[in-house]
């Protein structure tokens, strides 16, 4: 006997809710595991961003070997001990180690006897090089336009700044102690030998993350564009001037130090804390809960500080 079409009646797709609940365990998984790709993506960019800290500083020391000192955080001519006998020219910290980069061929193109953002010079500004930016910065490859002075030229910024020094500032607000010497390594116009980092190279930051400039940023919220000095690696630039901040970035100085604001301050992408590299060549986490105390001493190289700072 032939089997009736309504016994053996075939199911064809899916019922709506059973699509639904399809649906809702994809986005269940999606919430679990999102996080976990964010924070393994983070994971990969902090350490592409520390390992580029890590060869810069191991540049400087190679600088160091070289010349005997480091170079200066910038430079504004004449400065002879660094070669720059033209006055009226400016130049910032990172030109100086580019051969120990691995980019001869750019040092080669650099005239030290212009200005930074002379027009002849933006075949070197405007290079963007991979090991001035750390991946974890929102807006990558970016510019600093210059203005009409200049031929309305541009500069690729960079996302690492030397410590430049503390302001004195602290010290009379009670934030930090007194000190006689609050010059960091990479100061401007001045050429550093290791002798003179008596608080100890394991305790002096060379190198520390400012990222995002020229872009405003504070306490991880975006501002206006071009608002912040400094950013272009291979241009006249700031460095680390330690005042602090307050929390949310808005007023200086304050007992906030690293991560607060991105205005000549400590300052990076990663959560709890930024990337630093020590004058002796080692890396260390700067984390974000530090006290002001504490980051003031690992700046200064001739601070006195009593004993040296265990705790990044």
């Amino acid at each position: 006997m032939s089997a009736s079409p309504r016994t053996f009646r075939e199911r064809c797709g899916f019922t709506l809710i059973e699509m639904l609940v399809v649906i809702a365990i994809i986005a269940v998984l999606m919430c679990i595991l999102l996080p976990a790709v964010q924070r393994t993506r983070e994971a990969a960019n902090r350490l592409a961003c520390a390992n580029n800290l890590k060869q810069l500083g191991l540049a400087l020391l190679n600088f160091h070997d070289t010349y005997g000192k480091f170079p200066p955080g910038q430079a504004t001519g004449p400065l002879p001990e660094a070669g720059i006998t033209q006055s009226g020219v400016n130049h910032g910290w990172a030109p100086f180690i580019l051969p120990f980069i691995e980019q001869q061929n750019l040092a080669d193109r650099y005239r030290w006897d212009l200005w930074s953002a002379d027009p002849r010079n933006q075949p070197v500004m405007t290079t963007q090089l991979s090991v001035f930016q750390c991946p974890s910065v929102p807006e990558q490859n970016r510019f600093m336009t210059f203005g009409v002075f200049t031929n309305n030229g541009k500069a690729a910024c960079g996302d690492y700044a030397p410590a430049w020094s503390v302001d004195p500032i602290l010290a009379r607000i009670g934030l930090i102690d007194g000190g006689a010497d609050y010059q960091g390594v990479l100061v401007p116009n001045k050429m550093t030998p290791i002798c003179n980092i008596t608080d100890g190279t394991s305790n002096t930051v060379l190198l520390t993350e400012d990222a995002g400039r020229p872009r405003l940023w504070r306490a991880g919220r975006p501002f206006a564009d071009q608002t912040v000095v400094g950013g272009p690696w291979a241009a006249y630039n700031s460095g680390i001037i330690l005042r602090g901040a307050s929390a949310d970035g808005s007023t200086s100085p304050g007992q906030c130090a690293i991560n607060c604001t991105n205005a000549s301050e400590v300052y990076s992408f990663h959560p709890g804390g930024a990337d630093a590299v020590f004058a002796d060549g080692s890396l260390h986490f700067l984390r974000a809960s530090m006290n002001i105390r504490t980051v003031a001493a690992l700046i200064t190289r001739a601070g006195g500080e009593v004993s040296r700072v265990l705790d990044y």
